[in-house]
């Protein structure tokens, strides 16, 4: 495919900006994958076996030969090869799911390093680590599944009841899962049961044009933001915040540049997802029926809810709608399998998820520095909410709704700012450079965290706004009142 790929430099460097070629034909991969999910919806329910065949094909063809990612490809098949062997052999032990994610998530380990250590430049290439880590979440969620299949029913939540297989899927099925070729590279990742409901439904031409217009729509979504990241890409990065020239600036100018700087980031990612989830909706995946209305039903693959990251008015909405696939993998087959059952919020579970989240990205110093500064951020933020979210409501019901109203656009503007000072070490990936690129930006976030430690956990400034409980306490001469926070 090298005429190709001479192709495609000629026009990144004609029309795109200079964008490395690897992402032009990523993208170019999930563009042919929308052809390819027309031709894959046209085999018969009847013929599941032909359906598995051609997206492990599909795959072969885009990722093996349209981004040349050769090497990966044999990486990823002796991988998942071997994983299911393993789940074969050890099907009837309670072992088997951690014996498949340890394994996955050593073999994503060695490439992460390979690839760390071959990156002289400093500069993140697009190869198939990224690929890899969409099919860790699937085959250790595989092997889970399989494991909820064996249980009884009353051990199970609501999520695993939906999603148990009951023993393990023949090769083929398992092959055409884990390279299901629109989602392959860069996801969506599903659940195997998603899957199979794609395979088993067959489809009418009312239920095809109506996802016809889902995927198209969701695909004009991901061009809109890959023309915002081709105009912007080069013009706004973290690592110019490196830089002595970034240093001269004032702080609003810094502040502004900062999260113009996160949102064409971001653009990146919203193009990928975006497309990708246009093609998988374009097969299939995601159908679920058609309600009493007439409307179909949709389980959600979506990766990103774009407009509540933009928008968001707190951290926990923003987080819960950035890489959806990861966070419910890392909920539903990491935190819920440590934490103990009817007891809530585990500490050990919850920093045993944290430290796999980080050990599945990678081994970059400014992937911790994102995650140890974004969990005290989180924990700031909640802090925060929990003190005044209720006296605001209170007092929007008493001044009127232009209370709430400033609430929630501070609120947007300090979460917007939190996650982009947040996410500069995750692109600028070393450590000492990253510090640089925060003390730049005056460690704003960090001193921030430590005022709001001091003003909410120690002073415990909340004992000084009033609220209607206080008042309904001190008419009952100080005994306490439960009432719901809305």
């Amino acid at each position: 495919m090298q005429t190709l790929n001479l192709l495609l430099e000629q026009l990144s460097t004609a029309y795109l900006g200079g964008i490395p070629v690897d992402r032009v034909a990523t993208v170019v991969a999930v563009l042919m994958s929308y052809g390819m999910a027309h031709l894959f919806r046209l085999i018969p329910a009847k013929h599941p076996y032909t359906k598995h065949m051609f997206s492990i094909l599909a795959t072969a063809f885009l990722f093996g030969a349209v981004q040349e990612q050769t090497v990966g490809l044999t990486h990823l098949t002796a991988g998942s090869l071997g994983l299911y062997l393993i789940m074969l052999a050890l099907e009837s032990s309670h072992l088997m799911p951690y014996v498949v994610f340890v394994v996955a998530m050593l073999h994503m380990s060695y490439s992460q390093i390979r690839r760390q250590l071959s990156e002289s430049s400093g500069q993140v290439v697009f190869d198939y680590t990224g690929a890899q880590m969409i099919f860790v979440i699937k085959v250790t969620s595989l092997a889970f599944c399989i494991s909820d299949g064996k249980k009884n029913v009353g051990e199970l939540s609501e999520y695993q009841k939906r999603n148990a297989i009951e023993g393990v899927p023949s090769l083929t099925e398992y092959l055409g899962y884990v390279f299901f070729f629109p989602g392959f590279a860069v996801g969506p990742a599903f659940e195997m049961a998603t899957y199979r409901r794609m395979i088993c439904f067959e489809g009418t031409p009312f239920v095809w044009s109506r996802l016809n217009i889902k995927a198209y729509k969701t695909l004009l979504v991901g061009l809109f933001w890959m023309v915002v990241y081709v105009l912007y890409a080069n013009e706004y990065t973290f690592k110019y915040m490196v830089t002595p020239s970034f240093a001269q600036m004032g702080f609003v100018h810094k502040a502004v540049y900062l999260c113009l700087s996160g949102m064409v980031t971001r653009a990146a990612y919203y193009t990928a997802w975006k497309m990708s989830e246009g093609a998988c909706a374009l097969a299939g995946l995601g159908y679920d029926g058609i309600d009493e209305n007439g409307e179909l039903r949709w389980t959600d693959i979506s990766n990103v809810h774009i407009m509540s990251v933009e928008f968001g008015s707190s951290i926990k909405e923003l987080i819960d709608s950035w890489n959806i696939g990861t966070n419910t993998w890392l909920r539903h087959h990491v935190y819920l399998r440590i934490a103990t059952p009817g007891k809530g919020s585990s500490f050990k579970a919850t920093v045993l998820t944290f430290l796999v989240s980080a050990w599945w990205h990678g081994f970059y110093p400014g992937y911790y520095l994102t995650f140890f500064l974004g969990s005290l951020a989180s924990n700031a933020a909640r802090t925060m909410r929990r003190t005044l979210h209720r006296p605001v409501v209170e007092a929007a019901a008493v001044h009127g709704p232009l209370v709430k109203r400033a609430y929630d656009v501070a609120g947007w503007m300090l979460s917007m700012y939190t996650l982009d000072f947040v996410a500069v070490p995750f692109m600028v990936l070393e450590f000492m450079p990253s510090l640089q690129a925060w003390q730049n930006n005056y460690f704003v976030l960090p001193i921030g965290l430590v005022l709001v430690h001091v003003l909410f956990n120690v002073v415990r400034i909340g004992r000084f706004i009033p609220t209607n409980n206080s008042h309904d306490a001190k008419r009952c001469g100080g005994g306490k009142i439960s009432l719901k926070q809305s």
